[in-house]
C-alpha cells in the first residue's frame, strides 16, 4: 500500500468543514497526501480512500478524493465497484458516486 495512502488512513475521515472548523493545517495534510497518491490503485487502496469522505464538505478536498476513487472504476468491476462504494461512511458521498455511476451506466447502455 503506497505510504500517503497508509497515512490518510491514520488521519481517517476528514472533519466536516460545515460542522466543525478543521485547522488549515490539517486541511492542507489531506490535500497534500491526496496529491502524492498514485493512480492505478488496488482494491485495498480505494478502500481505504472511500472511508476517509467527510460527511459533506472539506473545502473542496474531497473532489480530490473522489477523482481518485473514480480511476478504479472499470466495466467489468461495476459489481466490486458498487460494493465498495456501500461503504462510504458519507451517506452524501455515497448518493454522489452511486448517482455518477447510475449515469455511466445509462450513457453506456445505450451502446450495447
Amino acid at each position: 500500500m503506497q505510504d500517503s495512502i497508509i497515512q490518510l488512513k491514520v488521519l481517517g475521515q476528514m472533519p466536516d468543514s460545515l460542522s466543525s472548523n478543521p485547522p488549515e493545517e490539517l486541511v492542507s495534510k489531506y490535500d497534500d497526501l491526496l496529491a502524492k497518491v498514485k493512480t492505478p490503485l488496488t482494491e485495498e487502496e480505494i478502500e481505504v480512500l472511500i472511508s476517509i469522505f467527510p460527511e459533506s464538505t472539506m473545502y473542496e478536498v474531497e473532489w480530490t478524493l473522489l477523482h481518485l476513487v473514480e480511476t478504479y472504476f472499470e466495466p467489468k468491476l461495476l459489481s466490486k465497484y458498487r460494493n465498495l462504494i456501500s461503504k462510504c461512511p458519507s451517506e452524501e458521498w455515497r448518493d454522489t458516486m452511486n448517482a455518477r455511476l447510475d449515469n455511466w451506466e445509462k450513457e453506456h447502455s445505450k451502446h450495447i
